[in-house]
């Protein structure tokens, strides 16, 4: 058995898509690639949140199973924030309207997929390589498309941008738990 390095792209028409002088099919695989990997983490948070309600529902109150419940309750609001900052992403990408608009509309989506990647990489490893695929054609599309547009890229206004977005995340990922869990006192010290 041959292991495949995780930096070669397998699929000939990805890569030649990732490494495509065209702006549009990029938007297109950045928005694919998101799409994936919501799948993925939506579908882990639900997996979760069962298993979450059911420990919920037999725990007895002592130490040891609310220590456990808040363990997997931390993990299912880890992925819930991933899945709210990625919707974000998404947004991000469904708002390009022109080449005008790409570098301001997706410039803070760079640190959001970053953060995203890197709390993700002990929760869900298998979603590191589409989340530094993501990372590195958005930041791709971004420079090409500031350049196509002789526009200036203000990283300073991006990254206040991005902090709100994350913030937003983190309220309707919090929201969400809490809504769930309303009668755990450990939520309150809980916080991604």
């Amino acid at each position: 058995m041959t292991t495949q390095s995780k930096w070669v792209i397998e699929d000939e028409t990805k890569n030649q898509v990732v490494r495509a002088s065209t702006i549009k099919p990029r938007l297109d695989y950045a928005t694919e690639t998101v799409d994936g990997i919501l799948e993925v983490l939506v579908q882990k948070r639900r997996d979760l949140n069962e298993s979450n309600v059911s420990l919920y529902r037999r725990s007895d109150g002592t130490a040891e199973s609310l220590k456990a419940l808040e363990s997997e309750v931390r993990r299912e609001l880890e992925i819930s924030y991933a899945v709210e900052s990625l919707r974000q992403v998404r947004r991000s990408l469904d708002s390009i309207a022109g080449m005008g608009n790409v570098p301001a509309g997706l410039a803070p989506t760079i640190s959001l997929v970053r953060i995203v990647r890197s709390r993700m990489l002990s929760l869900l490893p298998a979603t590191d390589f589409e989340l530094g695929e993501l990372s590195l054609v958005l930041s791709g599309v971004i420079i090409d498309a500031a350049h196509l547009a002789s526009a200036c890229l203000d990283f300073e206004k991006a990254n206040e941008e991005s902090r709100r977005l994350l913030d937003e995340a983190k309220l309707i990922a919090d929201s969400k738990i809490y809504k769930q869990f309303p009668n755990l006192d450990f939520l309150q010290g809980l916080s991604c």
